[in-house]
This record gives structure tokens, sequence and C-alpha cells, in this order.
């Protein structure tokens, strides 16, 4: 064969496993520092994007080390406006949704001391992004490694994700926080490029339903406990998909 031919299918077949590599789901090296903070902005955000990203940071850190820090009180769902739930204030409605998140953590594996609720902190109806900022700035002073995990500040139509987002980032940006990362939904998975991608799949049957009761969480209805299945009505599809594909997609801050 001439050895030029040889060369030029050396080359190709070089190129095309470091491609299956750069794809590949692997935590032969961590991604995560030895404490790991997540940063849903709604209930429901740290199951259908960060499920299984938490379950890996669980598995590497210990649940000793992983956090939970709901940032936005979710009351302004689109199923909260139907007249059936008129006669609820905001807080009662918070409440209802805040019922399912903690069911739903708790169904991961996040010890109940490692939930951090803002809106119970935040002395107003309105997200407070400062206080998620100033929420960040103690995890760094309190601990030496610490990986901030939140929404991406690039990829989603919904405002106060890229918000979210965008805090941990101004923080990254100015050196003020040493290590992030950043949880997107699958439909932008195409526009991430793959040197910035890490995928987390829940792999074995304990994970898998691990995955599956945090989701069943949001699709309890029962009057007695005063659950509603909220998060389920509001986006039913999306639990439906992770249940098949089990898969959390991130990204650095280098996109």
């Amino acid at each position: 064969m001439n050895k030029n031919i040889t060369m030029l299918i050396i080359s190709f077949l070089i190129v095309a496993v470091i491609g299956v590599m750069q794809q590949s789901t692997s935590y032969e090296q961590s991604n995560f520092g030895d404490t790991v903070v997540f940063y849903p902005q709604h209930e429901d955000d740290e199951t259908l994007w960060a499920g299984s990203a938490i379950l890996e940071a669980i598995k590497e850190r210990g649940a000793d080390n992983v956090y939970v820090v709901l940032v936005s009180y979710g009351t302004g769902i689109k199923v909260l406006k139907d007249e059936k739930y008129s006669n609820l204030s905001n807080q009662e409605k918070y409440e209802y949704r805040e019922r399912e998140f903690l069911d739903a953590v708790k169904e991961l594996g996040v010890k109940k001391e490692n939930i951090i609720l803002l809106p119970r902190i935040n002395n107003s109806e309105v997200t407070s992004f400062d206080l998620m900022e100033r929420t960040a700035l103690d995890f760094e002073r309190k601990f030496d490694n610490v990986t901030h995990v939140a929404h991406t500040y690039k990829y989603d139509w919904h405002l106060q994700h890229l918000k979210n987002g965008s805090t941990i980032q101004s923080l990254y940006n100015s050196g003020k926080i040493k290590h992030a990362l950043y949880f997107i939904k699958p439909r932008y998975e195409k526009d991430l490029p793959i040197s910035e991608k890490i995928i987390y799949k829940s792999e074995t049957t304990r994970e898998k339903q691990r995955i599956k009761k945090a989701c069943m969480a949001y699709k309890i209805i029962d009057e007695k406990s005063k659950r509603e299945g909220i998060g389920y009505k509001s986006d039913h599809k999306s639990f439906e998909d992770l249940m098949i594909k089990n898969r959390s997609i991130l990204h650095t801050p280098n996109v």
C-alpha cells in the first residue's frame, strides 16, 4: 500500500478515536472539586437538567459534600395560574412546589441539612440574585475547593435561567470563585463545542431508580399531603425523556 495512503488512513483513525473519546462519558478524572454546590433556579430544574450530575457528584465526593441551593420561588409557573389555585397566597403556592422539590432531592440522595432554600431566607417574593451570589461566596470562603454548578449562561430561552448562570459566571470571570460548571437542556446539546461538553449518564439500575423516583416526586397528586404534581403537569415530556435517557449535559465556563 502506498505510504502516503497508509499515513492518511492512520491519521483518519486517530481523529475518529479522539472524537469518540471526547463525546463519551468518562469519570477517570473528576470534574468536581471536594465540595459541589448545585443552583437550580426553580423546583424540578435540579432533577430535569442536573439529576445524573448530582448522583455522580455524590458518588465521587460523598453526600456530606454535595449541596443544592434552590434560588427562586417558582410560583410564576403556568400551572399555578389556573383558577383552581386562585385562592392560594404566593407563599402557599411556593410551599406546594417546595414539597415536590424536597421529596425529589431526597430521592437523589441529597442530605436534608445540605439543602438551602433561598426563598425561605429572602425577605421578598421576588427572586434575589444578590442572595444567590452571597451564598456562592459563602461557600467559597467556607471550603477550599468548591465547584459551583448553575444553569447555562448562554443556551436557554428562559431569562431567569440565563441570569442564574451569568451570576455564577460573573463571579468566575472576576476570580471570586475558582471553578464552575453549567447544566443545559438537551435541546441545546448540539450547540456545545465538544471540547467543553461533559455528559453524566446514570447507567446502573440503582441510579436509574433514583432518577425515576425523583421524577415521580413531581407527579404525585394527593390532597391530604397537599401535593398537586405541579412539576410534572408543567413539563411531562421532559420528565419522560429524562427517564429514558438518564443524562445530564454540562459545559465549562469557556463557551
